[in-house]
Parts: structure tokens; sequence; C-alpha cells
């Protein structure tokens, strides 16, 4: 049969891609510049999976053609998909230049700045993009991730509305939508998402993956242990991103186990299985914990090295300004309120009152905050919302009209200051359904650093601080895998952890002092020594008559559900005091951090 165009599709419909290859050659043998047949040939070889050859077909295509945005955009996701995202970026805005209208490169450069950390970037290409295509169901889903990693809630939530009446979705993208429902802690959406392949065996390994790490994050155990024994072995998987997904699934459950040491040889096995450099930090972090847990002191601090040097890495790649000398990784811990700043009409005090302001929870990370939520919600009078960065959103609301923050808190006129206080609920509305009577509980830790935005708007409002041994929030800190790239830089060192956390503490003293909140200071040490009796002062200090539903926190917190902190599986159990003075196995590390340390541990009333 004479070679044509025309036989070469009917070839490739048939998923004769050889004689579609052959074909495809015998037309460019005969005509060097017909350039259709070119196009197909890079088409077939990718459907081969023989990228590179594809590669070099598209490349010809944009030489031969350089004003066809098409063969720039393939050429652009090849390139992306091998690694080279700077030749990437170069052939996607290249294409944009020629088309700037099309929705899907721009969706596919906003992909490749999600993966190399441009989370701003990737939002911006994204949502405009989703203006423009709003049917476009994969660049919206992209837009939302890219959203929800830069902490636009608004965004996320505006993206989503009426998501059940989207047109079927594939599975990789029911995959990524159930990813983001689970970070938002609609479990139940994210469930359904998964399980939307009536087949089972017809799943990707990655869905099912996927669908383990919702079970484990919700406790449960059960189910997500019965799925895991139906994966395949993740030397068994070509794909890269099912293997990747398997392997992390493992790697969550085995850090379920109750035997440290098959923990660890079963983590270190999956390490050996991970290609990707930057995939392995979550199973290092995992290798800490396990030796941890085994009393091998030494083996979690060299895990933990491993760890922070990849996550330091991805860190170098999202904010590079942070490894700049001299910059803190929690920059507004360095800013200050002044008495000037105040002026002399103390007005603004009266605002409000006790019992219709929210219920604010801070502390540095890891000093007991979860729990303290946990114990509140429990409280049928008290509704939580998990961990919202809302107060923050207010701040930057600010900040784009050009207030400087928080200096000029209080040149806000009170109407101004109403506004924000509205804005405010309007996010809480969002997230948490209020009976008559009941109260919010804000619970985020560093809104600590947002002390002078909760007392100009609501001066009124409980604030408990809560407190632990300085030195076990530090290794808790250490010992975690934050998503933060700030928090990522912070924690990179136990030197650096205990600059970020006295100069956190310095901004609290401060204000606290200036701004004399109604506050609780609580020290998780005392809270489990003397349960009953703390609980009592907890709820009287809040105005609740009867704090005895707190006692039952951990049978309330297994009834939720979702937990979006890292001590969602801890908070599940009666309270306890293991993970008390961890620090002092640790305690050489610990030596050259004294004089850092010396002010924040005295003043807190803690000892080395």
């Amino acid at each position: 049969m004479q070679a044509s165009i025309e036989t070469v599709a009917a070839a490739v419909s048939e998923g004769a891609l050889v004689e579609a290859e052959l074909a495809c050659r015998t037309l460019l043998q005969q005509q060097p510049a017909l350039e259709p047949a070119l196009e197909w040939l890079a088409y077939v070889l990718q459907l081969q999976q023989r990228s590179p050859e594809a590669l070099e077909c598209y490349r010809q295509l944009t030489e031969r053609n350089p004003y066809n945005a098409d063969h720039w955009s393939n050429l652009a996701t090849l390139l992306r998909d091998a690694g080279r995202l700077e030749e990437a970026e170069r052939a996607y805005v290249t294409s944009l230049r020629i088309n700037p209208s099309d929705c899907i490169v721009q969706g596919n450069l906003g992909l490749l700045y999600m993966e190399r950390g441009e989370y701003v970037r990737a939002r911006s290409l994204l949502t405009e993009a989703t203006l423009q295509q709003p049917h476009v169901m994969s660049v919206r889903i992209y837009a939302v991730m890219a959203c929800y990693e830069c902490g636009d809630t608004v965004g996320v939530e505006d993206l989503l509305a009426g998501w059940e009446a989207w047109p079927p979705l594939s599975e990789d993208l029911r995959v990524d939508l159930a990813w983001v429902f689970a970070q938002l802690g609609r479990a139940m959406e994210a469930e359904r998402l998964l399980n939307e392949t009536t087949n089972a065996s017809a799943q990707r390994p990655r869905t099912a993956a996927r669908l383990i790490h919702l079970y484990e994050r919700v406790n449960r155990l059960d189910e997500a242990r019965a799925l895991l024994e139906q994966l395949p072995e993740p030397e068994s998987l070509t794909d890269e991103v099912d293997r990747y997904e398997v392997i992390a699934a493992h790697g969550v459950m085995a850090q379920r186990g109750h035997d440290p040491l098959m923990t660890r040889n079963l983590l270190e096995r999956l390490v050996l299985q991970t290609k990707e450099r930057k995939h392995r930090g979550n199973l290092y972090f995992g290798i800490a914990k396990a030796c941890d847990k085994a009393g091998d002191t030494v083996g979690a601090m060299q895990a933990l090295a491993e760890a922070h040097a990849i996550q330091l890495e991805n860190a170098a790649q999202l904010a590079p300004e942070l490894l700049e000398p001299g910059v803190e990784p929690i920059a507004p811990s360095t800013l200050r309120v002044e008495p000037s700043d105040l002026g002399t009409d103390e007005a603004w005090r009266q605002a409000g009152d006790l019992a219709t302001s929210p219920v604010f929870v801070v502390g540095f990370p890891r000093s007991g905050t979860t729990m303290l939520e946990q114990m509140l919600d429990a409280h049928p009078d008290l509704v939580s919302m998990d961990e919202r960065p809302f107060m923050q959103a207010v701040a930057e609301r600010l900040q784009q009209r050009g207030v400087l923050y928080p200096e000029h808190l209080w040149s806000l006129s009170e109407s101004e200051v109403d506004g924000l206080r509205q804005h405010y609920w309007q996010l809480v509305a969002r997230t948490a359904m209020l009976a008559p009577g009941q109260r919010i509980i804000d619970k985020n830790p560093l809104n600590l650093l947002h002390l002078p935005l909760i007392m100009r708007m609501f001066p009124k409002a409980p604030v408990i601080l809560a407190l632990r041994h300085p030195c076990d929030v530090i290794l808790s800190c250490y010992m975690q895998n934050f998503r933060s790239p700030g928090f990522q830089v912070l924690c990179s060192s136990m030197e650096r952890l205990a600059r970020g956390y006295v100069n956190v503490m310095r901004f609290w003293v401060h204000h606290e002092a200036l701004l004399k909140p109604h506050v609780l200071r609580l020290r998780y040490e005392d809270l489990l020594d003397d349960f009953e009796p703390m609980v009592k002062r907890i709820g009287d200090f809040i105005g609740v008559e009867d704090a005895t539903p707190l006692l039952r926190f951990h049978e309330h917190a297994k009834q939720k559900g979702f937990i979006s902190t890292p001590s969602y599986s801890q908070v599940t159990q009666p309270p306890n005091k293991r993970a008390v003075g961890r620090w002092k196995r640790y305690a050489d590390a610990f030596e050259p951090l004294r004089p850092t340390l010396a002010e924040v541990m005295e003043l807190w009333g803690y000892d080395f």
C-alpha cells in the first residue's frame, strides 16, 4: 500500500504503530519537507514511549516552522517530561507569544512553575487561563492546587464552587482534586472522588495509594492496611508517578507500625527504590522517627540531616531569598508595634465582647495547640475550624491596600476595622456553621505573630498561649516534615530553629506587655500533670459553665475524622507524657543552644 497521511492516520487508529512509523519515514524519504509526516512521526514515537526521538522531531518542526505555536508547545511538554524545565519554559513562552489565548499552554506553563515550586507565578497563569476557559477542567484543577499552595483559601473556594456539576474527570484529575479536598479536611468528597473508578482492578496504583493516604489520615487504619496489601510491589511499576505514590503509601503506613526496627528496615528499602532524591525526604523523616522510638538517637539525627538537606534543596528553589545571610525565615517576628503607634485614644479596647469574640489558640508549632483545639472542639458550645490562615488573609488584605503592617493598625478608622471583622467572619462562614450560642475556636499556632491584629479587631477575645519546654518544641519541629518553605528553612538546623523560636517569643512578650490581651499562658507539662483542674481552669477562662466534655477530647477526635495538623494521630489517644522530656536523650545536640535559649528558658520557667 502506498504511504500517505491517510494511511498513517488509519494505522494509528488501529494501534498499528510500527506500520504507522514506517509509513511516516517512507513519506519523509519521498518528501523531506512534508511537515504533516514529521508531526505524525513525532506523535507515533510518543505513543511508543520513545520520547527522546519524538523530542528531536518537534525540535526540527520548530526550526522548519517557527511560527507554529503547537510545535513549540509539544516540544515544551516533552522537555518538561524530560526534566529540562528551563528549556521547556522558553518553549512554552514562545508558544504563548504566537498564541497568547491558548489556555492549555498557559496551564502547562503553570504546571511547570508548580513543579519548580514557583506557586505564585503558577497561580497567576492558571487562574487567568481558567477565567478564559472555565470549562477546561485540567487547568481549573491545577489552578485550585496552585491557590492552595499559595495559601489563597478564597481562591480555592471560588474555583471549587459548583464542582459537583462539573463534567466527568479523568482518573488523574480526580486524584488531584481529591488531594485538594483531603488537604481542606473534606474527607468525604476526597473519598468519593477516589472511589469513582467502580472497577477497583482498573484503578491506577496511584489512585489506590492516595486512598490509603486518606484512610490513614482519618485513622481508618484497618481499611488502609487491607488496601495496601492489594498494591503491586514498587519495583514492578514502570510508571514513575505510580511508583512514587505506591512507595509513599508504604512509607506512611510503615510509620503507623509498632515495631520501630521493622519500620526502619522497610523505609530504608523504600529509599533505595526511590529514584528521585526529592522524593526521599518524607522517607528519611519516617526513618528518624523509627530510630527515635527505638532509642537510636544517632541514627535519628543522621536521618534528619539527610531529610533536611533534601528539604533545603527544595526551599532553595521555592524561596531562594530565605537562604540569604541574615534573613529571618519568619520575618514577621522582627516587626514591632511601639507605644507611639497606639496613640492616646483607647476607645478601641471597647469593641466587641467576650461571648461573641473568637477564642484564639496560639503558640509555637509543636507546643500542644492541636490537643487544646480538640479539647475545646469537644464542647458543644464551641466549634473549631481546623487550622485556617484567616488572620493572615486579613493581614494580606491590609498590606495590599498599602497599610504598613502591623505598625499602622491603630491609624485605621473604626469603620475600616469593622470591614476587617466582616471579612474575617465571611472567611469563617465558608468553613464553619455556627448554631445560635456557639463560639468559634481559631487555632493557628503562628497567630501569636498576629497578636496586634487580634487585639485591634477583637480586643476582648480570650487568647490561650500554648507553652512547652523549648527544647522539646525545637526537637519536635526538627523532626517534623513541614510543607512551608519558610519552615523548611527555619527547621533546617537546630541552631536556626532556636534563633527563630527566641525571635517569635520576643515578639510575643513585647506585644503582650504593650497590648495587654486577655490571655491564659498554658504550659503543656502542667496540663498533663494536673489534667482535670487545668481543664476547669481553661473552661473558666473562656467562659463555659461545664468543662467536662473537654476531658474526653480524644474520643471526640476519633469521631471527627480529619485533623489537618501533624498531631492528628496523637490527639486520638488519651493524654500521656510520652513526649515530655524527649529532648534529654538528645542533650548533646542542645549544648550549643544553651546561650541562645537561656532567655526564654528563664522566661517560661524551664530548666536545662
